[in-house]
């Protein structure tokens, strides 16, 4: 999940340089939503939670609330802005009420994709914007088996720097995105073949962080994809072909292996949240459930605390599977 704060934030503050020379173009509530939100952001990123952190909260959603109201296409930095905080620190996985916004903004001022790469275009770093919530939306609708809220031409605003800086290989996300249609019949051969495509394409050679990365991003899209194989097409738990049930287990075990050689230290590593989720819940054994245990808890040791009930949430599953 690419919760990288300090680019989001970076990125913010660069379009806020670039509109403070063009204010008379924009309505004057527009403006202070970009400051407001950046003053909000930084302040959360410090860790304050002092009555004038409080007030920057307060201050970026009067100003977000005024400008949805407006119709204008700025309000979507406000929405993504408290859409990461959200993935950060809420429940994970159900971070939609942000996105739901969005989308419904987005749909005042674009139809199709070419509209909306006329938007994109016509306000800098909106695309960037954009791509975070595309992707929030695939691994959020994964994780809470869910619908989607943007279509498939959405999807076409990520581009191949984005899927670098998260290190996500883009054939496994077009295969989340497939996966997380709800309204798709499950077919076992054509499951299958998507999980082996994956499969197929693990590079056991490349051990760098990005190589590692891609690796974990690939056996969970195998791992989802043998999972969907125990529903039949009205959506109801089956038992899964003990044969499955193998390559599955065996797959969960090369996806905790490879997390668990990622340096905590990789600007990869906070990005695995979805794919660690996505696998802890068909853990079957002590020892991946120990793996995920560790990974959870480094991500709420790190600079900025992140995903604080996601680790409960697999405690849960695991419980009730007696593991």
């Amino acid at each position: 999940m690419p919760v990288n704060l300090y680019g989001f934030i970076d990125l913010l503050s660069h379009f806020y340089q670039e509109i403070q020379s063009t204010k008379e173009e924009l309505p004057e509530e527009a403006v202070k939503l970009i400051a407001h939100t950046l003053s909000f952001a930084r302040s959360r990123l410090q860790g304050s939670n002092n009555k004038q952190s409080i007030q920057m909260h307060l201050g970026a959603l009067t100003n977000l609330s005024k400008v949805i109201d407006s119709g204008h296409p700025i309000a979507l930095f406000g929405i993504a802005t408290f859409a990461i905080f959200e993935v950060c620190c809420g429940s994970f996985g159900k971070w939609h009420r942000h996105l739901q916004g969005a989308r419904s903004l987005l749909d005042l001022h674009c139809r199709n994709k070419a509209e909306l790469d006329g938007l994109a275009a016509r306000v800098p770093g909106l695309g960037d914007v954009l791509a975070y919530l595309v992707w929030f939306d695939v691994t959020g609708a994964l994780v809470r088996d869910g619908d989607l809220l943007f279509d498939d031409w959405h999807r076409g605003i990520l581009c191949s720097n984005f899927f670098d800086s998260v290190g996500c290989p883009p054939d496994t996300f077009e295969l989340f995105a497939h996966l997380a249609k709800r309204n798709i019949s499950p077919d076992i051969l054509d499951l299958s073949s998507r999980a082996m495509n994956q499969i197929l394409d693990l590079d056991n050679s490349d051990t760098t962080d990005r190589g590692l990365a891609g690796a974990v991003y690939r056996c969970t899209g195998a791992i989802v994809a043998f999972g969907r194989v125990g529903e039949n097409r009205n959506n109801e738990v089956v038992a899964i072909p003990n044969p499955y049930l193998t390559a599955l287990s065996k797959m969960v075990d090369r996806a905790c292996d490879v997390i668990s050689r990622i340096p905590t230290s990789s600007r990869f590593y906070v990005h695995l949240a979805s794919p660690a989720y996505l696998t802890g819940m068909h853990a079957t054994t002590t020892n991946q459930c120990e793996i995920l245990r560790a990974y959870w808890r480094n991500c709420q040791l790190c600079d900025f605390p992140r995903y604080p009930d996601a680790q409960e949430q697999c405690e849960e599953r695991w419980r009730r599977r007696m593991v």
